[in-house]
């Protein structure tokens, strides 16, 4: 599949994501491998302002086009934003918590789109050496993005997995909530924030996560196939 067969929607949402300077998008089909979606599209930014920056444009982009998620995740630190559009889902990722849980393998069943995208776009290698976050956020989803009880009650893979959804859509309108902090300590976003980039995405952020452990917690168990 190519970028141009996609549907429209969300050829868009990877529009809106690389206007924000998102990088290294990829697009998986899931169609035949998951019961809930069809697509996941899955992005990096450099920082936890940028990841809201970019979840924020996304959400008033796609709303501008009469389209809302029906639920969401992690919109609360933006270290790993998850956002439901039902035919689709949206995975914005800090680039460290984009590594530790390393979606593109755990689905490697999964077709990639051929997005045929400038090489600038695709390099992550400038975001290789940011400091993990400290703890990681929770996995989102008990099944890449699936609601509670959406999947199989007796499947042995989901039980105990955190992070389902917030079935409480996100009003863009609202979003500014995230950002407005105007006496956030700017130091204190050292560990995951360029010191002037970041003014392109949001006007103020919360402070970030703490500074990276030594040792990281393992991943939690791959998400099943719906059956």
């Amino acid at each position: 599949m190519t970028k141009a067969e996609l549907p429209a929607p969300l050829q868009r949402a990877l529009e809106i994501a690389i206007d924000a300077k998102a990088v290294g998008p990829v697009i998986l089909h899931l169609t035949e491998v998951a019961g809930y979606t069809d697509y996941a599209l899955i992005v990096s930014g450099r920082s936890d302002r940028h990841v809201g920056g970019i979840t924020d444009a996304l959400l008033a982009g796609l709303k501008a086009q009469g389209l809302s998620p029906i639920g969401s995740d992690g919109l609360d630190e933006h270290l790993w934003d998850l956002l439901d559009y039902d035919d689709f889902l949206i995975h914005v990722f800090y680039h460290p918590v984009r590594k530790h849980y390393d979606l593109e393998s755990m689905w490697n069943d999964a077709p990639r789109v051929e997005l045929d995208l400038p090489a600038d776009v695709m390099d992550t290698s400038g975001l290789e050496g940011l400091t993990p976050p400290d703890p990681m956020p929770n996995f989102r989803g008990g099944s890449f993005g699936a609601f509670e009880g959406e999947l199989d009650d007796d499947d042995p893979d989901l039980v105990g997995v955190t992070g389902e959804l917030d079935t409480n859509a996100v009003d863009a309108d609202d979003d500014d909530d995230d950002f407005d902090d105007d006496g956030a300590d700017d130091d204190a976003d050292a560990d995951f924030d360029d010191d002037d980039d970041d003014a392109d995405y949001a006007d103020d952020a919360a402070p970030p996560a703490d500074a990276a452990a030594d040792t990281q917690p393992p991943a939690p168990p791959g998400p099943a196939r719906r059956k």
